[in-house]
């Protein structure tokens, strides 16, 4: 039996997400400070609807449930990443799942620039990530870190990698970096074969990481580096 959201029929896969609408009410995470700056955004229904919309996020958003309905489809395209999809176009439904999840809740910055990262660097697609930076930043006027990714992208299109580098910099070095972020920069930077500063980086990520994934990325990246440095690292 598949475990993904998106096989469930459609009663049960509603009933996830009211499920969520009424923990999401019950707790304080859907209360206070988080809930004002949410309701601090246009609802759904007043922003353009993104290409490849279902019926699951049109649902949510007019039910007055899209918040929890962006939660349901996060947890389905990490479950999409997480599988044998390179025969659909290699991962070619990550655009529609990340800007539904924007286009359901602006505030869910984590998710965003997770898929900007990805679409624009692990997957080498920065058009499409551009579609999902600029429609943030048409919701999100004032997150500025999304005008930062645009001026990368635009770089990565150009096919500079230093300047890549040097514009993505200041968000790795932010305390609350998203750990996409780190993993897309130190893979930059071994694509570009600066051996001695991605050790440093690496080095340097594993001090600061409580991230499984992305501490195991660092293990193998500084194992991919030692032999070209001359030196054993532990």
């Amino acid at each position: 039996m598949s475990s993904r959201i998106s096989d469930l029929p459609r009663p049960l896969r509603w009933g996830v997400i009211l499920g969520l609408a009424a923990a999401a009410v019950a707790s304080l995470e859907f209360g206070g400070a988080a809930l004002r700056s949410w309701r601090a955004f246009p609802p759904p229904l007043d922003r353009p609807m993104p290409r490849g919309l279902d019926w699951f996020s049109l649902v949510g958003a007019l039910g007055d449930a899209a918040r929890p309905a962006a939660d349901v489809e996060y947890i389905a395209c990490l479950q999409y990443m997480g599988g044998p999809n390179a025969l659909d176009g290699f991962f070619g439904q990550t655009l529609p799942l990340y800007s539904r999840i924007q286009w359901l809740d602006p505030s869910f910055r984590h998710a965003v620039v997770e898929g900007i990262s990805v679409l624009g660097w692990l997957y080498g697609r920065p058009a499409e990530a551009e579609i999902l930076d600029r429609a943030a930043m048409a919701s999100d006027p004032t997150y500025f870190d999304y005008g930062t990714f645009l001026g990368a992208l635009g770089y990565q299109r150009r096919l500079d990698p230093k300047d890549v580098l040097r514009v993505l910099l200041p968000e790795v070095e932010r305390p609350d970096a998203p750990q996409m972020v780190l993993r897309v920069y130190g893979n930059l930077l071994l694509k570009q074969k600066e051996w001695s500063r991605a050790r440093d980086y690496w080095t340097w990520v594993l001090s600061r990481s409580d991230d499984g994934e992305t501490d195991a990325m660092a293990r193998r990246s500084l194992k991919e580096i030692a032999p070209h440095l001359g030196a054993v690292r532990p």
